[in-house]
C-alpha cells in the first residue's frame, strides 16, 4: 500500500469499512487511457478481461444482492463518502483509507475500473473520488448504471466473486477539489465557470433545501444534475450536454467548478464536464458550507 499525500481528513476507520466490503483480483503495469463512460454492450464483452474491475456502489447492500453485473464487487457509498460528527456531510476519505478500501476490492495500478450501481449522484461521487486520487484515464462509468444493464435483460449475478487483494499507488490531484477560499477568490473570474448542480428551486432560493440560507453563490450558473440524463440515467449525447454547458456560459477551455447541496449532485455534473473534455473540479463544501458563513455573499432569493 503506497500513498503520496499525507494530508488527513476526518474519516471512518479502515477496519470499520473492511467489515462492510469484500476483496478482489489484481495485476500491475502501466494503465491506458479509457473513456469516461462505457455502454452495457461494451462491458458485456469485457467481463472476461481480468484487468476490468467492476464496482457496484449504492447506499444499500440490498441493491447489490438484488442482482449485479457478473463479477462486480460491492462497495457501499459510506466507504468513500465520509461524514464525521461536527464536520460537513460529505467529505473525501484520507489517502490511507482510500488506498486500503480500493486494494481490498482488487484495484491495482493496471486496472480499468468500471463503476456500476447508482443512482448517478452516488456513482458519480465514486468516479470523482477515483479521479481525485489520481486514477483519471483508468476509471469509467457504466452509462445508465445497473438500471441500464437490467433494462437490456443482461445476465445478473447474486453471488460475490472470489477476490485477490490489489496493489495500488494513489497520487491525489489537489486541483480536483477547491475550498471556500478558492471559490470566494475565483467565483467571478474570467476562465472559471462555477456551476450549481442543484435543481432550479434551490438555485433561485425558492427553497433553502434545509440549509442555513437560500440562494446561490454569486456568479454561479445553474446546470441541474437532473437535466444531464434521459431514461434509466443514461447521459444525454455530447451535443445536448454541450448545449447545457454553453447556455451556462461554460466556454471551452474554462475551468469548471461544480457544487450542489453537499457535493453529490456536483459529482454527477463533474462527470458530465469530464465527458465534454473540460478541466473540472468540485467545491466539496458546497452550499452546506457556504450558506453557514454569514459573511459570504449570496444571490437570491428574488422577492417582489
Amino acid at each position: 500500500m503506497r500513498t503520496t499525500l499525507t494530508q488527513r481528513r476526518p474519516f471512518l476507520a479502515a477496519v470499520a469499512i473492511a467489515a462492510v466490503i469484500t476483496t478482489t483480483f489484481a495485476p500491475s503495469a502501466a494503465a491506458q487511457s479509457v473513456p469516461v463512460t462505457v455502454s452495457a454492450e461494451w462491458l458485456a464483452k469485457k467481463l472476461s478481461d481480468p484487468k476490468v474491475v467492476v464496482i457496484h456502489t449504492a447506499g444499500s447492500r440490498a441493491d447489490y444482492d438484488a442482482g449485479h453485473v457478473p463479477g462486480s464487487r460491492w462497495m457501499p457509498s459510506s466507504a468513500y463518502m465520509i461524514s464525521a460528527p461536527g464536520a460537513l456531510s460529505t467529505q473525501l476519505p484520507s489517502p490511507e483509507v482510500a488506498d486500503s478500501i480500493f486494494e481490498m476490492i482488487g484495484v491495482s495500478d493496471d486496472s480499468h475500473i468500471v463503476i456500476s450501481g447508482g443512482p448517478i449522484q452516488t456513482s458519480g461521487r465514486l468516479f470523482f473520488t477515483l479521479e481525485y486520487f489520481g486514477l483519471a484515464g483508468r476509471v469509467s462509468m457504466l452509462d445508465g448504471g445497473i438500471d441500464a444493464w437490467r433494462e437490456q435483460g443482461r445476465a445478473l449475478d447474486r453471488a460475490e466473486p472470489k477476490i485477490t487483494r490489489g496493489n495500488l499507488t494513489l497520487k491525489p490531484v489537489a486541483t480536483k477539489v477547491v475550498d471556500v477560499d478558492w471559490v470566494r477568490a475565483n467565483n467571478q473570474t474570467d476562465g472559471v465557470s462555477l456551476l450549481d448542480a442543484r435543481t432550479p428551486e434551490f438555485y433561485s432560493g425558492e427553497s433553502s433545501g434545509g440549509q442555513a440560507r437560500a440562494g446561490h453563490i454569486p456568479g454561479a450558473r445553474n446546470v441541474p444534475f437532473a437535466w444531464l440524463t434521459g431514461e434509466v440515467s443514461v447521459f444525454r449525447d455530447r451535443a445536448k450536454l454541450q448545449r447545457l454547458f454553453d447556455q451556462a456560459g461554460a466556454k471551452k477551455g474554462n475551468k469548471i467548478v461544480t457544487y450542489c447541496h453537499i457535493g453529490m449532485q456536483a459529482s454527477a455534473l463533474y462527470v458530465a464536464a469530464r465527458i465534454l473534455g473540460y478541466d473540472a473540479a468540485v467545491y466539496d463544501g458546497s452550499w452546506e458550507e457556504w450558506s453557514k458563513k454569514p459573511e459570504l455573499p449570496i444571490t437570491g432569493p428574488v422577492r417582489p
